[in-house]
């Protein structure tokens, strides 16, 4: 299932939304934003900061700014360009209700596929060095953005995540 990251012809029986919402692709961006986030704390990614990855990653208006955004300017600047629109920086905690199923299913299949691993003692996830087939480019710029993301979230508490973004664990 992993090795469809790197295809670029879709099977015939699968729509777009079923190329998007896959957790094949959800492990791909999770597993960007835990290598982020290793990278600038020297920690696994909490838990619960996984299951914000693809509701931001995975949705128009929140993705465009993620990418649009300089890593200096950090996850303040990020939600501020999401709260000129109240409603798309508040939308956060119900996409991440909504898509609980697909990150659920993207951390199973990041972890069964060996390139993520779940420490059960910290709560966290940490990305391992996988050789992962080459993504298309549009795959790419996305599994960066989700490593900027995790970056971001690697220089604040959990807490202080949760209060920019108007989510509740």
């Amino acid at each position: 299932m992993v090795a469809a990251i790197g295809s670029n012809k879709a099977p015939a029986h699968l729509s777009g939304l079923d190329l998007i919402y896959n957790p094949s692709f959800g492990s791909y961006l999770i597993w960007r934003a835990a290598s982020g986030h290793f990278s600038e704390s020297g920690r696994g990614l909490p838990i619960a900061l996984a299951f914000l990855v693809l509701p931001i990653a995975l949705h128009g208006e929140s993705k465009s700014a993620l990418i649009g955004t300089n890593m200096p300017s950090g996850l303040t600047l990020f939600a501020a360009k999401l709260g000129a629109k109240q409603e798309s920086l508040l939308a956060i905690h119900e996409r991440a209700i909504a898509l609980r199923g697909l990150s659920l299913a993207s951390l199973t299949t990041g972890t069964m596929a060996k390139f993520m691993i779940v420490d059960p003692g910290t709560a966290t996830i940490l990305s391992l060095d996988s050789e992962l087939p080459s993504p298309s480019s549009s795959m790419r710029k996305l599994g960066l953005a989700c490593e900027k993301l995790g970056v971001w979230f690697g220089r604040l508490p959990v807490d202080q995540v949760a209060s920019i973004l108007r989510v509740a664990f």
